[in-house]
């Protein structure tokens, strides 16, 4: 019984309802008309010119986002290639290094064998400049480990 009464209140309902939703006759008013279809109109513009503002904010978004990559991007390898020149640079630079080093190392061993030549000694005093009158010499400057005498 009460499933009943639930069911016919529900019908009720409806009916009531639907009477307010059937269609009616329009009146016939042409200045209203003519005001909600310009009004239509308005609306509709406005919310075209919205949605394409919208748009070309995202758009514009977009845009600047991959001008940004690609800016980091054109920055990464301009990043390398400096490192690279720096590295070829530097490498030249320990290149000549080298020849410089070996160069001095042949002068060196240059000298060491005509030292050895001459048979000196550790303890080698060579005399640069010498005065002195018959046979009393007198030693002015010298290169070696000693001062000389005066």
């Amino acid at each position: 019984m009460k499933r009943q009464l639930t069911i016919a209140l529900a019908l009720l309902a409806v009916l009531g309802l639907g009477a307010g939703l059937l269609p009616r006759p329009a009146l016939a008013n042409g200045a209203a008309s003519t005001r909600n279809i310009l009004l239509g109109i308005g609306a509709a513009t406005y919310l075209i010119i919205q949605h394409n503002r919208v748009v070309h904010q995202r758009e514009a978004a977009a845009a600047a986002q991959q001008a940004a990559i690609a800016q980091q991007r054109n920055d990464a390898w301009a990043a390398y290639r400096a490192a690279e020149r720096s590295a070829h640079q530097e490498a030249l630079a320990n290149a000549e290094l080298h020849k410089e080093l070996a160069f001095e190392k042949s002068v060196v061993a240059q000298q060491q064998r005509q030292l050895a030549a001459l048979h000196v000694g550790s303890n080698f005093t060579h005399v640069v400049a010498a005065t002195g009158s018959h046979g009393n010499q007198q030693v002015i400057a010298s290169d070696g480990l000693g001062w000389g005498t005066l």
